[in-house]
């Protein structure tokens, strides 16, 4: 008989209001489990589980949550998607980019570009209100990195020939979720896209927290002594992002 091996499934549920993407994992355990992820609720149950008792696991989920969620108005917002609509406007620094959505009927997928300050997006009229913030989310991401790309690249070289002076390979821009910037071994620095709608003080902050790792890679007390050294106040940017991070999405 062959093995029954682990396997996922998504739904979405209702909690509060708010459309939540549910990502029930099937496991080799006897206890069930739901935990919060960035962008989603995570369902963990014993891989036989009959389909009226994963039910059951999912109420019981949706309950959790939002009691979570009741008690946590920051939380709360990470799970509200952003909504996009034609003459809203998007501030990057100190430029202002206008929507113009188009919603098709038999589209299948979602396009963006950029036309002088309007940002125009095309996506299926059938897509959900989740479906669409994702969708718009990365183009948004892929067309403003590619746009300010030069820009933080530059910045990113001042920082280093001022203070640094190490060899970089490569710059990146991407729609990093899981940190503000990382700093490989080949010495190519990422940054997250998302903090093109920070404070610029903040960008700064992250370049020279990624440059820093081309010195000393890991967080040593070595480490955080150059960071200090090179920006005796990191720790007002450090506090910053934990009180407004979560806010700051395409």
């Amino acid at each position: 008989m062959p093995k029954i091996l682990p396997a996922k499934e998504r739904t979405q549920i209702e909690v509060g209001g708010i459309m939540m993407s549910l990502e029930i994992h099937y496991d080799w355990r006897m206890s069930v489990r739901i935990s919060l992820a960035k962008d989603k609720a995570i369902l963990r149950v014993p891989i036989l589980t009959p389909p009226v008792v994963k039910e059951k696991h999912i109420e019981w989920a949706r309950l959790w949550i939002h009691k979570k969620l009741s008690k946590n108005d920051d939380l709360k917002n990470r799970y509200i998607p952003k909504e996009y609509r034609t003459n809203d406007v998007l501030k990057i620094y100190d430029k202002e980019y206008i929507f113009k959505i188009i919603e098709v009927d038999d589209r299948k997928s979602a396009s963006g570009k950029l036309i002088q300050q309007v940002i125009e997006i095309t996506i299926p009229q059938s897509a959900t209100i989740v479906q669409r913030q994702k969708a718009i989310s990365t183009l948004l991401s892929k067309i403003f990195s590619a746009l300010y790309l030069p820009a933080v690249t530059k910045r990113v070289n001042e920082w280093n020939n001022l203070h640094f002076k190490k060899e970089i390979i490569r710059i990146n821009l991407r729609n990093n979720q899981s940190n503000w910037g990382s700093c490989s071994t080949n010495k190519t620095i990422s940054i997250s896209s998302r903090l093109l709608l920070a404070p610029t003080a903040i960008l700064d902050y992250i370049i020279v927290h990624e440059l820093a790792h081309l010195v000393h890679h890991n967080h040593s007390s070595q480490y955080w002594t150059l960071v200090e050294k090179v920006m005796p106040n990191y720790m007002e940017a450090e506090q910053w992002l934990k009180k407004n991070g979560e806010a700051i999405q395409w």
